[in-house]
């Protein structure tokens, strides 16, 4: 569900973003939709191709659940890195028990997200910052690594639910950065929260906690679940949420976010590419050459990691033609 895990996602991906490219966030979140508009559907393949094409999509799906995991650890539970793990194995087990979100529940969700980020929104202009806002200074560098770090978050194949998510990200970011400023921003390890204080809404944190964990939880089992859909045994869905746990164990929001970009951004270039077997398209081309761009600006240890998880991953997804688990 695009709601969740976008919500899920912004509690660490504003400041990561912040601290790539300040005030060009927000120009990164237009970078990152242009991408998730261009990508091409994954096309008609044969066995090997398709298995990789399923491999990345595994790993870009199962990258998520330590990043939600972490996040919830790191509002939650400061310190405490296996609230994270718990989480995780919390999903994998409600997953691997049948749990499904129903539809009016997903929408009651959205519906709580909504409100919860438009009142922040709302909390952040209306209050004047402490500190005086600054004029933004342009860098290349900074445009394409905060658009890396939230592609991620954002849906494909849906141009209205893409817009929709970028007006969020960029009124949410707008918010933050206009009360926090981007220094601040950057150094935060839990940015909604640190704006609140500066909003002097620490009266607000138990809502913030709600909004936690109404949005973490059902992001992590719907990533759990389709990382599960991808794979050959039911089974191996368990060996794969206690890798996520033990991930959310090793890495702090941050860098799970980073890794969760390298493999979002490692699945499309693939898409990308082998869809140009079939006939070279504008959209296709776009894709492939701005995947390249926002990868070469992340650290190469994530990309280097999405690489050795996909290289496993493909021993154990499905065959193409195979029915899902």
């Amino acid at each position: 569900m695009v709601g969740v895990r976008l919500a899920a996602g912004l509690l660490i991906a504003l400041a990561v973003g912040a601290q790539a490219g300040g005030w060009w966030l927000l120009g990164g979140a237009v970078v990152a939709a242009l991408l998730a508009f261009c990508v091409p559907e994954p096309p008609a393949l044969e066995p090997n191709p398709a298995r990789l094409v399923a491999a990345t999509r595994l790993v870009s799906r199962l990258a998520l659940v330590p990043l939600f995991a972490s996040v919830f650890a790191a509002y939650l539970f400061p310190g405490q890195s296996w609230a994270g793990a718990v989480v995780a194995l919390a999903v994998t087990a409600a997953d691997a028990a049948g749990l499904r979100l129903a539809r009016y529940a997903r929408a009651w969700l959205l519906g709580i997200l909504l409100v919860a980020g438009a009142g922040f929104v709302a909390l952040s202009f209306a209050i004047e910052p402490a500190q005086p806002v600054t004029a933004p200074h342009f860098t290349i560098g900074g445009l394409f690594a905060a658009g890396a770090v939230l592609f991620p978050l954002l849906p494909r194949h849906n141009p209205s639910w893409l817009a929709g998510s970028v007006m969020v990200v960029l009124t949410i970011g707008a918010g933050a950065l206009y009360q926090l400023g981007p220094v601040r921003l950057a150094l935060s390890g839990v940015p909604v929260r640190d704006a609140l204080a500066a909003l002097d809404g620490q009266v607000l944190n138990p809502l913030l906690a709600g909004v936690v964990v109404l949005s973490t939880v059902p992001a992590a089992l719907l990533a759990i679940r389709g990382a599960r859909e991808e794979l050959a045994w039911p089974r191996a869905s368990v060996a794969c949420g206690l890798i996520a746990a033990a991930a959310a164990v090793l890495l702090d929001p941050d860098q799970a976010l980073l890794l969760a970009a390298a493999a979002a951004l490692a699945e499309v270039l693939v898409t990308a590419v082998l869809s140009m077997i079939t006939g070279i398209t504008a959209r296709g081309v776009i894709a492939a050459v701005l995947a390249v761009t926002l990868l070469a600006w992340l650290p190469p240890v994530y990309l280097l990691g999405t690489v050795v998880a996909v290289a496993a991953g493909a021993a154990v997804t499905r065959r193409a033609g195979t029915p899902a688990a």
